[in-house]
């Protein structure tokens, strides 16, 4: 059985209103990791990810480094990613 695993995050920097979380989702969906993410009041955007570790780490790359085309991500904070027994989520989703 894969082992799944499982943290939260948040974005900090021009993350709103240049498709982020569009892209975010896009992203999670071809790595196959599975969660949610949102906008929050303070302009960032927060979520959490649920995959094997290899397209979990991929997926915390893509947050911290890429991000969507015009998006400027100034930092990323990850919770400590811990072992899960099972998914909490059917796939990935915007939260609006």
């Amino acid at each position: 059985m894969t082992q799944i695993f499982a943290c939260s995050f948040e974005v900090f920097g021009q993350v709103q209103g240049v498709f982020f979380r569009k892209y975010t989702e896009k992203q999670a969906n071809e790595l196959g990791v599975r969660g949610w993410c949102m906008n929050t009041p303070n302009g960032t955007v927060r979520g959490e990810l649920e995959a094997p570790l290899a397209p979990l780490n991929e997926m915390k790359d893509w947050l911290q480094n890429k991000g969507s085309p015009h998006s400027k991500i100034n930092n990323a904070v990850f919770s400590p990613t811990k072992e899960i027994e099972n998914y909490s989520f059917n796939k990935f989703t915007i939260i609006r």
